[in-house]
């Protein structure tokens, strides 16, 4: 904004704190990504999905758990079904 233009709300705004996720939908939403890979005889998801899971969701999603090991179980596991699921 112009130094010379008015607020118009009258105040700035206080800027906004970044969004932290409960580490418990965190661990359910690996849990229900995890079971459908399991129950699955081949990828339940478009190639697009998968790629964007792959390089997106789950790395961030990992970094979202308060535990390192937790995560490392969590990534054994999805890579495992994912390995499965690329020879599929």
């Amino acid at each position: 904004m112009p130094p010379n233009q008015p607020d118009l709300f009258g105040e700035t705004l206080a800027p906004r704190e970044a969004y932290v996720p409960d580490p418990r939908h965190v661990r359910n939403r690996l849990g229900e990504m995890l079971t459908v890979m399991r129950s699955s005889g081949n990828w339940p998801w478009d190639p697009d999905t998968v790629e964007f899971y792959r390089e997106t969701v789950w790395p961030y999603l990992y970094t979202k758990l308060p535990d390192a090991a937790e995560a490392a179980r969590f990534r054994a596991a999805i890579e495992a079904e994912a390995a499965r699921l690329d020879a599929a």
